[in-house]
């Protein structure tokens, strides 16, 4: 028969489950640290590598079991502070698994661990630790060395991004530079050519235009004389001879031709003097001191230079304010004027009109001209005022005229803007100060 328990046997609480042997045996073997725990989360065994995570000695270990310690109080981990494994393990039926679980031995050490939790029989779990402190250090030097290298790359990309668009701005400017270059020699070159011919022009136009006054009162003075003598009593064979010579040589349509011919040789002078006069002052491009000069007389002079572009063709509207005279090169505005109607009168097929308009806003001269032509392309508007770019047709241009201007403009303090709505012409605008520009 049994025997009855004694008073000390009705004290002590219910046993806890048994570990079975075989799990004992496998996790003795193990290389991993591991431990069994109950539902309570006391500790019901260990192997050697987790009283070695434990930091603790078996008897210290001994002493909390039974004390009735929890796995917490002999090793603890990171993640013990917002979610318990071995609880949700039991709640799942299922393992679970977390990779780099960072915990710390009693020692200080620092760890990184792979843990599973995985239910047994019983409410039963094993917790299993393995190690990966060096796997994960070496990972994150890994990782530290990947952003390292990708931050490199991207430095290297922005500097390389960067040292491009630099290179791309100095050979855009080196490109200006030498157009510009090309340009200076080119029109002081033609300058001094232009000069020279219309120094040789002046003195015969001179020559003309101061004697047909004296040969229109010739004229006059012979056509005199010839009443004299028909009004004068002639011998009649005299007479005849007289009228028959008249009639040879179509007197009376000689006499109103010739002020005809002598207005015309006037006028004719008088314009070829005035072209001449264009041509100096267009090609003079003075010395390195700004002069003030009007720009409606430039924009005027300009005109008269292409005039047989525009000839019967191309119908000039003028609209312009007083201005101040402004403090600039104007020969080098004038071939800014010359290179901007040039291509508005090549851009017109047929019939057309151009609108010229320049004003005063507050210290600035505004200076606007339109075309009627088919205006600029989008998709190459961008691009005009790059050196040696352009639409014409090979010899029909060097694409260096609106590059040039753009660098003359600036130089003189202003800025040059174009736009260009589809189909409805081109219009640019130039704004020049009315003094020096701050250097």
């Amino acid at each position: 028969m049994p025997s009855s328990p004694s008073p000390d046997d009705t004290a002590r609480p219910a046993a806890a489950p048994e570990v079975p042997e075989q799990v004992r045996r496998l996790l003795e073997g193990s290389v991993d640290a591991a431990v069994v725990v109950d539902a309570n989360l006391k500790v019901l065994y260990y192997n050697a590598p987790y009283q070695n995570y434990s930091g603790l000695r078996a008897k210290a270990i001994e002493r909390a079991q039974a004390r009735g310690g929890c796995c917490r109080d002999f090793f603890r981990l990171e993640i013990c502070a917002t979610e318990c494994l071995v609880r949700r393990a039991l709640e799942t039926r299922r393992a679970v698994r977390i990779d780099e679980i960072r915990a710390t031995r009693a020692d200080g050490q620092e760890l990184t661990l792979i843990v599973t939790a995985s239910p047994l029989e019983e409410g039963l779990v094993i917790e299993t630790y393995r190690d990966v402190t060096a796997d994960a250090r070496i990972q994150r030097k890994y990782k530290l060395l990947l952003e390292n290298e990708r931050r490199q790359k991207e430095n290297l990309e922005q500097m390389v991004a960067a040292r491009t668009e630099e290179l791309r701005r100095a050979n855009e400017e080196l490109k200006r530079t030498q157009a510009q270059l090309i340009h200076q020699e080119k029109m002081s070159s033609l300058g001094r050519l232009v000069a020279g011919i219309a120094h040789e022009l002046n003195n015969p136009i001179n020559f003309v235009y101061g004697n047909v006054d004296f040969l229109a009162q010739y004229m006059r003075d012979l056509l005199a004389l010839c009443d004299v003598f028909d009004r004068s009593d002639l011998p009649p064979d005299t007479r005849r001879l007289a009228e028959t010579h008249k009639r040879s040589i179509e007197y009376d349509f000689l006499r109103k031709d010739a002020e005809k011919l002598i207005r015309s040789i006037r006028a004719g002078a008088e314009r070829t003097a005035s072209i001449v006069r264009d041509l100096k002052t267009f090609s003079h491009a003075g010395g390195a001191d700004m002069q003030p000069a009007d720009v409606v007389a430039g924009l005027e002079t300009t005109l008269n230079l292409i005039q047989p572009l525009l000839k019967n063709r191309i119908q000039v509207h003028r609209d312009f304010d007083p201005l101040p005279h402004v403090l600039c090169h104007a020969g080098h505005l004038n071939q800014v004027f010359m290179n901007i109607l040039t291509n508005a009168a090549q851009a017109i097929v047929g019939e057309g009109h151009i609108w010229i308009s320049a004003r005063l806003k507050q210290d600035r001269v505004c200076i606007s001209m339109r075309d009627s032509g088919p205006g600029i392309p989008s998709e190459v508007l961008s691009k005009i005022f790059e050196p040696f770019f352009t639409t014409k047709e090979v010899g029909l241009g060097t694409g260096l005229g609106l590059a040039i201007s753009l660098g003359i403009v600036r130089a003189h303090g202003g800025s040059i803007e174009v736009e260009s709505p589809p189909g409805e012409g081109a219009t640019f605008h130039i704004v020049l100060p009315v003094h020096r520009p701050e250097r």
